[in-house]
């Protein structure tokens, strides 16, 4: 769970890179430069794309989204944006697994000289709850009242969980409501395709819709029976314009 304390590190991190932005920024022509408060919700999940096992479900999760932003109008319909946000993303998931499981150290705890290795299927039910400081970065093009945005999101794990509970059945075996916690597993950092539209509603307001697609997989290494996802996750956001 992430405390009051992570939460105000991130909110003086998103301050540290505004002012640093500004910064930049300020050797630009003022005129064309835009600052804006941004707040909403992040819904989504890591997903897998193959292989994905039959009977498999999942719910995604909704988190605050909260953040700023600077946008320099280079050319008359076109700009750059730079950004930082606070995002929690999270999901549940069911699913069916199968593998091969070390029956010795299950049973006795233990590593014999050899693993006595026997089959396995079950059912897991977990659910993935991080927290991440994001930083996206964009190239736009204008419309009158809309704007279409391609680009990068790095992002920064600040707190992270996988854990949950599996059953499993081994020869003859059976084991009910196993848990299991996998969140040391989860990367530290996030690379992302992002895909930005936004509606202005009127000089100051609009409505933005931001997609984020990873560029790599979640987990540092998949554990065997379980796939390794990848993010997928939607904000969807009420900007302010300051400036």
């Amino acid at each position: 769970m992430t405390t009051k304390t992570d939460f105000l590190r991130t909110i003086a991190i998103i301050l540290f890179s505004f002012f640093l932005l500004t910064d930049i920024f300020s050797q630009l022509d003022q005129r064309r430069l835009q600052f804006n408060l941004r707040a909403g919700l992040t819904t989504g999940s890591p997903i897998i794309t193959k292989n994905i096992p039959e009977g498999a479900t999942g719910r995604p999760g909704i988190g605050p989204n909260l953040g700023l932003e600077l946008t320099y109008r280079f050319l008359p319909k076109f700009s750059i944006t730079a950004g930082a946000a606070y995002a929690q993303k999270s999901s549940q998931f069911t699913s069916p697994v199968s593998g091969k499981y070390d029956a010795a150290r299950g049973i006795f705890g233990q590593r014999f000289p050899f693993p006595i290795r026997v089959k396995y299927t079950g059912n897991v039910e977990a659910g993935f709850n991080m927290t991440y400081l994001d930083i996206p970065v964009s190239i736009n093009f204008h419309t009158k009242k809309w704007r279409f945005g391609l680009g990068y999101q790095y992002a920064r794990l600040l707190d992270g969980t996988l854990d949950g509970s599996v059953d499993v059945k081994a020869l003859l075996m059976k084991f009910n409501d196993q848990e299991f916690d996998q969140s040391y597993n989860i990367k530290d950092y996030d690379h992302a395709g992002l895909l930005k539209i936004s509606h202005r509603l009127t000089k100051r307001i609009s409505l933005m819709t931001e997609i984020s697609v990873s560029l790599q997989r979640l987990m540092i290494e998949a554990e065997e029976g379980f796939s390794n996802p990848r993010n997928v996750f939607a904000n969807v956001l009420v900007t302010y314009r300051l400036f």
